[in-house]
């Protein structure tokens, strides 16, 4: 269908196009090189991306959209409310990912409790969330974006068009980099968290589940609600990942500390 063209912004299809491949290849590249650095198992990736899919795609996730939506219109006027949502929100996430991890190690990899494994494991985990979940989401958004700039649309309602010609409009070029950004910081979290479920059997230990899941509900509850406020203050997408980024460091300093 036609519709009136927007201006199109190259800086906007560059950060959009430059998300998108982060979000997409980052994980694939950063599996390769580690593979080649330490010869950990490629079976430890795979099985990450299957406790993924299987905690969160299948068990959580189908139960969960829903409820927010639901629930979207009744506590948006409440800042307890809200905030009330997103730790039930955090606190689920880090219960299914990391009992879930917990029982990759157990069933699936339990020959590969290693170090440069558990990396390949963290990479498996938060690979295919960021393709999933981010990399096909931001491909479609680009193609969209380009769609609305040529003037040819798929079919869609006439309501739909002028929210998304709205939201369009306002993008910028430094907010569009904010999706790949995030990426790198949630990845570089999630290997921290398989590094400590390795740990549960490598010390035999379980309290360190107990601290994978409080390590996962922190980043998840501070840095989404940290990156909201950041948002409102700023009114900057870029700006807000900000919030994640004590988390990602964190991260990389408690991997970095345990691999020697």
């Amino acid at each position: 269908m036609q519709v009136e063209p927007i201006a199109m912004r190259a800086d906007v299809v560059v950060g959009l196009a430059v998300s998108a491949t982060i979000a997409l290849g980052a994980p694939i590249v950063l599996l390769v090189v580690w593979r080649r650095r330490t010869g950990a198992h490629w079976a430890s990736a795979p099985a990450g991306a299957f406790v993924f899919f299987v905690s969160q795609i299948i068990l959580r996730l189908p139960w969960q959209i829903p409820l927010g939506v639901w629930l979207g219109p009744k506590i948006s006027g409440s800042v307890a409310l809200t905030t009330a949502w997103l730790a039930a929100s955090a606190l689920t996430a880090g219960l299914f990912e990391e009992i879930g991890r917990w029982a990759g190690y157990r069933w699936l990899i339990k020959r590969a409790r290693t170090f440069d494994d558990a990396v390949m494991y963290g990479i498996g985990h938060g690979g295919i969330e960021s393709i999933l979940l981010v990399g096909i989401s931001l491909v479609s958004t680009l193609a969209l974006y380009l769609a609305f700039a040529m003037g040819t649309l798929p079919t869609m309602p006439p309501e739909a068009i002028e929210v998304v010609r709205t939201q369009f409009e306002k993008l910028n070029g430094p907010d569009t980099f904010a999706g790949g950004v995030e990426r790198l910081m949630s990845l570089a979290v999630h290997i921290s968290l398989s590094v400590m479920g390795v740990l549960v059997w490598v010390r035999n230990d379980r309290r360190w589940l107990a601290y994978a899941i409080g390590w996962h509900f922190l980043s998840n509850f501070l840095g989404a609600g940290g990156a909201m406020f950041l948002v409102k203050a700023t009114g900057s997408a870029l700006v807000g990942e900000l919030a994640i980024l004590p988390f990602a460091l964190a991260s990389i300093f408690f991997v970095v500390r345990w691999s020697k």
